[in-house]
């Protein structure tokens, strides 16, 4: 399945957080490698091709950065950007992008929550790619927090399908993965998690095990979601984001039947759909705390300067 206009994934994600150092050692225990070190900024990638999955930069505060969607091609991404700046989006001007793996693209924030994003493409790919179990390949999803769900922006300006709607959760869709982005109904705007995925559910499994043995309370899981129908397993990292392992996502076509709440309950008592583990206290706390930097997030015209709020 494709957008309207070329978007097809939340390629990678930017954190901001205080201890850069404490958070490096989390996300190579969690199973990422550093792909480059940049003064208070490291990146990392997984085992596919994308050149980076997550980027840290040190922020007085832990905020969420911004998120960089993937577009095919330069022309798309112009004309996106030609699209959002006529309809009065505060979006910045295209050009290079100087993270590691380079590429082109451009910075905006939405009309609505005013929440941190970019575009990119031709950004440079590893060719050593190989699944390796615990190990994750590649940024499955990215859900944020709302108190306005349906909010008609991403479907209509930046192209996304509504897939599923359940009680809680609006799931939006730009490739055959059941959804890259997805709207979690809250009293306020802010970071909820962040999904990687792993090859399978023995990887989920394993890779879990590996974070307990190193001291790593588990969030919520090991479960199986409704709507995705993926395995998933929780932790919350420092600074307070969450993040996700996850595996056997459901892949669509135009076939598939969007689903609403009536189509998504579980028996009383249950969370998912093995009912065998519930989320933490802990986790359900950090779910909400991780707030939205308050400035456009662009690297395309200078290193990447992170919002310093403090």
């Amino acid at each position: 399945m494709k957008t309207k206009t070329g978007i097809n994934g939340v390629a990678r994600a930017h954190f901001g957080l205080p201890d850069l150092e404490a958070a490096v050692r989390y996300y190579e225990d969690f199973g990422l490698t550093v792909v480059e070190r940049s003064g208070d900024s490291v990146y990392f990638r997984g085992t596919g091709p994308d050149h980076f999955l997550l980027a840290l930069h040190r922020t007085p505060q832990p905020q969420f950065l911004c998120a960089d969607l993937s577009i095919e091609t330069r022309e798309q991404a112009d004309a996106l950007y030609a699209a959002l700046k006529a309809a009065g989006v505060d979006v910045e001007s295209p050009g290079p992008l100087l993270d590691p793996g380079g590429g082109y693209g451009f910075a905006f924030r939405d009309p609505g929550e005013k929440r941190p994003f970019r575009v990119i493409t031709g950004v440079a790919r590893h060719e050593d790619v190989q699944d390796r179990r615990d190990r994750p390949r590649k940024v499955a999803h990215l859900v944020l927090n709302t108190p306005d769900r349906d909010d008609p922006f991403f479907v209509e300006q930046l192209g996304f399908k509504v897939i599923d709607r359940s009680k809680t959760i609006t799931f939006l869709n730009c490739n055959n993965d059941h959804h890259s982005l997805a709207f979690y109904v809250s009293v306020a705007s802010s970071f909820n998690h962040l999904a990687f995925e792993v090859p399978d559910i023995d990887s989920v499994m394993s890779a879990t095990a590996t974070m307990v043995e190193r001291g790593e309370e588990i969030g919520w899981g090991v479960g199986r979601h409704g709507p995705c129908d993926n395995v998933f397993c929780y932790f919350v990292g420092p600074g307070g984001f969450t993040v996700e392992y996850t595996a056997e996502v459901e892949q669509v076509d135009e076939s598939y039947r969007v689903g609403g709440p009536e189509d998504w309950g579980f028996p009383a008592g249950r969370r998912d759909q093995w009912g065998l583990a519930f989320p933490t206290p802990r986790m359900r706390s950090a779910e909400a705390r991780v707030p939205f930097a308050d400035a456009v997030f662009a690297p395309s015209r200078d290193r990447p300067q992170p919002d310093v709020r403090s």
